[in-house]
């Protein structure tokens, strides 16, 4: 699935073996890696699963919310919602091209999207975390053809947790 003008985004934070989650919950606090994922995603469309929206509680602010569930059912507050990725991309593309961000559409999480849209994505803005919390939820491996174009190095004040924010492209 080929989008024209669109570049496909994943945003994650991940520790040393790609987990994303536990319990399905974030394994760490790092408040400048929440800020930098605010700073890329805010003002644009963003793509999360039932679960990822369910662990946050509530809809991002300043961003069209697109949540993919199998429960025709469910519904949250301020999100649309889609059956599959394939549905929720075509749709959220109206949306990408009126938002602030017109040229990109963020994936969020979880494990399960962001493993079937690893093929699909151009650009991959990862929080690489200096942990190894053994969590349950796991980024895919990086595909070979991703290159890290940018890198910077930080540690969190209050937890001294060392991380890097890593940019990759295709």
């Amino acid at each position: 699935m080929a989008f024209q003008n669109l570049e496909i985004v994943h945003v994650v934070a991940m520790d040393q073996q790609r987990c994303i989650g536990k319990g399905n919950d974030l394994p760490w606090h790092i408040s400048a890696d929440l800020q930098h994922f605010k700073a890329i995603t805010q003002g644009g469309v963003v793509v999360m699963g039932r679960k990822t929206l369910e662990s946050m509680g509530r809809t991002l602010p300043k961003r069209v919310n697109w949540v993919i569930t199998r429960d025709r059912n469910w519904s949250f507050e301020g999100t649309k919602v889609a059956y599959s990725i394939d549905e929720a991309l075509t749709q959220a593309v109206a949306d990408v091209a009126s938002s602030e961000k017109p040229t990109s559409l963020f994936i969020i999480g979880g494990g399960e999207i962001f493993k079937q849209t690893i093929g699909i994505a151009d650009r991959l803005e990862l929080t690489h975390v200096e942990l190894d919390v053994q969590g349950d939820a796991h980024y895919p491996e990086i595909p070979a053809d991703f290159q890290k174009v940018a890198s910077e190095q930080h540690i969190d004040d209050k937890t001294g947790i060392a991380f890097e924010f890593a940019t990759y492209r295709k």
